[in-house]
C-alpha cells in the first residue's frame, strides 16, 4: 500500500534533525529551478542546464570537495526534460538523495541519475495534461475574453494563475524531499491524484462549453418574406449553428483523424463560399 499523501504536512515541512540542508535551502532551491526551468531548453539537454543551475547552492554545501562537487554538477547537467511544475517533486526528492549520498557514500550516483531518467516522462505526461493542457489552456482562453474588451481582469488572473501554479510546484516540491525517492511512487498511485486528474477533465469539458459558447459565433442570413431562418433556429435551441460547428470539428479530428490546420481551412472555405451565396 502508498503512504498517505499530507499535503499539508508538506507545506509546512522542516529539516530533519538530521539534515545538512535547511528549509530555506530547500525552498532557495526550487526557486531557481522555477526561474530557469524553461529558459535553457536546447536539444542537447533540454532543462538539463537549469537543473544544474537550480542545485548548486544544494550541492555546494552538500559536497565541501571540489572533486565530490564536480561529480554531482556533472550528474545533474545530464539531460533532462518534463512538466517543470510536477517536475519539482523529483527535484525535490533529487536533493534528498544528494544528501543521503553526501552524508553516507553508500548511494551510487547512477541511482539518482536513472531515477531522474525513469520518472521524468511519466511526471511530464501528468503535468502537460493536468496543468498546461487543462487548466493554463482554459484560464488562458478564458482571460482571453477579458483582454479582447480591454479589461484589466486579463493580466490580474494570469499573474493569480502563476501564483497558483508555483504554490503547486512548491507543495510538490517539498513533497519530494521529504519523502524521497518514494514520493512520486506515491503521489502517482495515490486516489488522490486520480481525483485530481477527473475533476480536471470534468471542469475542462464544463469551460469547453461555456468558452465555446461564447466565443464560436455562427448564424444565417438566409430569410424570404415570410420566413426567417435563423430566427426559427433560435426559436428551437439559441445557438444551435455555433455547437454544430464545435461537433462537426470535433468529429473531423476523432473521426476522421483530420489536423486542426485542415479543419481550419475547411471552416474559411466554407464561411467564404457561405458568404457568396448569401446564406451567412
Amino acid at each position: 500500500m502508498s503512504e498517505k499523501i499530507n499535503i499539508k504536512e508538506a507545506v509546512e515541512v522542516e529539516s530533519r534533525e538530521d539534515s545538512v540542508l535547511t528549509k530555506k535551502d530547500i525552498d532557495k532551491a526550487y526557486f531557481r529551478w522555477w526561474l530557469t526551468a524553461e529558459i535553457s531548453a536546447n536539444y542537447e539537454r533540454m532543462q538539463g542546464l537549469a537543473y544544474g543551475a537550480s542545485m548548486i547552492p544544494v550541492l555546494e554545501k552538500l559536497y565541501p570537495k571540489k572533486e565530490e562537487l564536480s561529480e554531482a554538477l556533472k550528474r545533474h547537467l545530464a539531460f533532462f526534460n518534463t512538466e517543470a511544475t510536477w517536475g519539482s517533486m523529483i527535484f525535490g526528492s533529487a536533493i534528498a538523495m544528494e544528501e543521503e549520498r553526501a552524508k553516507h557514500k553508500e548511494m551510487p550516483g547512477e541511482m539518482i541519475t536513472s531515477y531522474k531518467t525513469g520518472l521524468m516522462g511519466p511526471v511530464a505526461g501528468i503535468g502537460d495534461t493536468v496543468d498546461l493542457a487543462t487548466i493554463f489552456t482554459l484560464v488562458s482562453a478564458f482571460c482571453c475574453s477579458f483582454a479582447v474588451k480591454g479589461s484589466l481582469a486579463a493580466p490580474i488572473i494570469m499573474f493569480l494563475l502563476g501564483t497558483a501554479m508555483y504554490v503547486e510546484g512548491l507543495i510538490f516540491h517539498r513533497l519530494g524531499y521529504k519523502m524521497g525517492r518514494s514520493s512520486v511512487k506515491n503521489i502517482m498511485s495515490s486516489g488522490t491524484l486520480k481525483d485530481v486528474i477527473n475533476g480536471a477533465n470534468m471542469i475542462g469539458m464544463f469551460m469547453m462549453g461555456a468558452l465555446s459558447a461564447g466565443l464560436v459565433s455562427l448564424s444565417t442570413v438566409a430569410k424570404t418574406k415570410s420566413f426567417n431562418l435563423q430566427e426559427t433556429l433560435d426559436s428551437i435551441a439559441p445557438g444551435i449553428l455555433p455547437l454544430l460547428v464545435i461537433f462537426l470539428a470535433y468529429y473531423g479530428l476523432k473521426g476522421r483523424k483530420m489536423s486542426a490546420p485542415k479543419i481550419v481551412i475547411l471552416i474559411i472555405l466554407i464561411c467564404v463560399v457561405g458568404s457568396l451565396v448569401k446564406v451567412l
